[in-house]
This record gives C-alpha cells, structure tokens and sequence, in this order.
C-alpha cells in the first residue's frame, strides 16, 4: 500500500517538476521565516498521518479477521452437510 503511493507520488512529482520547485520554495521561505509556526504544523501533520496510519491498519486486521471467519463459517457447513 504505502510502495505503491510512494510510487505514484514519485511518478507525479517527475512529471511536474515546475510547480514541485516553486511548492517546494514556498515551505523552505516558510520554514526560514516562521520557524515556530511551520514546526507546529509539520508537528500536527506527522500526528495526523500517524493516526491515519494507525486507523488504516486497523480496519485492515478487522477485515482480514472477518473475512477469515466466514471461511470458517462455511468450512463448518460443509462438514456438516457430509
């Protein structure tokens, strides 16, 4: 999941390399003359993206986990309809 968004990331910034600059020169003068701000928001966004991280793999073991139970379930039927 995260191989396959780095990789779309990567092809979009190779292929718009004009705005990727300027966006890119934008937060450094950011970060030059507001440090304090652009260090609480890098903080908030790094807690953001460990949270959606977090509910991500979550719902994926929810739904590993149930998708094993009805393989289960109708393992169990079929034994009992032999």
């Amino acid at each position: 999941m995260f191989a396959e968004h780095l990789h779309n990331t990567i092809a979009l910034l190779k292929s718009n390399p004009v705005p990727v600059f300027a966006l890119a020169g934008v937060v450094l003068a950011l970060i030059y003359f507001k440090p304090r701000e652009m260090g609480k928001i890098l903080l908030f966004g790094l807690f953001i993206t460990v949270v959606f991280y977090f509910i991500t793999l979550f719902a994926e073991t929810l739904d590993i986990g149930s998708k094993q139970k009805d393989q289960m379930i109708y393992k169990s039927r079929n034994v009992i309809d032999e």
